[in-house]
């Protein structure tokens, strides 16, 4: 028996189970080329955080069976994983989740074969609910509007490689897009398995696109405060590129010039290469942009609070667990 008092005790069991039976749900037939790729990721895959929280948020508002919400769960996680299968190949990334990347274990087109394999597996697992044409009606235009999104959030991702002014408001926009609006549609998913009323999963849904922001400035933050042990990814990697992360445009808006151009400096490749990122990450802990951005953070989790307060009684235990979650989180 899963517990569902809170999202701490809901969370490790649930992942658990939902692993074992996620792996039933990819073919390992011919052609392996398609398919051992696609395996492979789905068993190697992150922390399943969106999954967990459409099956809490199903469980909490309407006492919903994880197994009546799996193949939702199921297609979220797919769909996530696509996406980091064709970031990877984009970002140049070597590791994800402490493992090889796809393009990089096999190759790019197998990569990105196997990613579209995955989307279409992922939206199959809905059929689950075709005998239900009002749910099912209703999930599809959701989550294909979700995938544009993201696709959007990806592409002003990689133009801001190319722009030297990048305002921290439009990398907001760019996180709500791209990491938020998969992570709000889980759990709107979750409160419209649960019948939830359309104000009530409205709410779920902005909640949690504020939610996402913050745990993109999480993961954002780690980066540079954590370690490859914790995080089971390369460290670096977007500080050589001078990808715009929230703590980079936070340091480059708050930080006097000259110590700004240190900071470039420090995040050369050869510098880091030969130092690794801690001259980098010094700078800015001394310089207390660390200490600002966990303020920032702390700020947006009060506002989620508030919105959670809207929410039913019985609802509300568990939103605020899955915000403390993300919040506190080290990988």
């Amino acid at each position: 028996m899963i517990s569902s008092s809170t999202f701490e005790s809901y969370y490790p069991d649930y992942t658990q189970w939902f692993n074992t039976k996620i792996s039933q749900c990819i073919d390992t037939s011919t052609p392996g080329s398609l398919y051992e790729p696609i395996a492979y990721v789905m068993r190697n895959s992150g922390k399943q955080i969106r999954p967990a929280i459409l099956s809490a948020v199903a469980r909490s508002m309407g006492n919903v069976e994880k197994e009546r919400s799996f193949p939702a769960a199921a297609c979220v996680e797919m769909i996530h994983n696509f996406t980091l299968i064709h970031d990877d190949i984009m970002d140049g990334d070597e590791l994800r989740h402490g493992n090889l990347t796809v393009h990089k274990k096999w190759d790019a087109n197998k990569a990105i074969l196997s990613g579209d394999g995955l989307f279409s597996i992922a939206l199959k697992q809905l059929d689950a609910y075709a005998g239900e044409p009002a749910l099912y009606s209703r999930m599809i235009p959701l989550l294909l509007g979700a995938v544009i999104r993201v696709c959007e959030g990806q592409a002003m991702d990689m133009d801001f490689e190319t722009r030297e002014n990048v305002l921290l408001d439009e990398y907001l926009d760019m996180v709500t897009q791209k990491t938020s609006c998969l992570l709000a549609v889980s759990g709107r998913l979750g409160a419209m398995l649960a019948g939830a009323s359309d104000e009530h999963e409205i709410l779920i849904e902005n909640i949690l696109l504020e939610l996402g922001v913050v745990f993109q400035m999480q993961d954002d933050l780690l980066e540079l405060t954590s370690d490859e042990s914790k995080m089971g990814k390369t460290l670096g990697s977007d500080l050589i590129k001078q990808k715009k992360t929230y703590p980079y445009l936070y340091a480059k808006q708050e930080l006097p010039e000259p110590l700004w151009q240190s900071f470039i400096e420090m995040t050369r490749e050869a510098t880091i290469l030969n130092h690794g990122v801690e001259p980098a990450r010094t700078l800015l802990r001394e310089n207390f942009i660390f200490d600002r951005i966990h303020e920032d953070i702390k700020l947006r989790h009060d506002t989620i609070h508030v919105m959670i307060k809207e929410l039913p009684a019985g609802v509300q235990d568990m939103l605020y667990s899955i915000a403390y979650f993300i919040l506190h989180r080290e990988k």
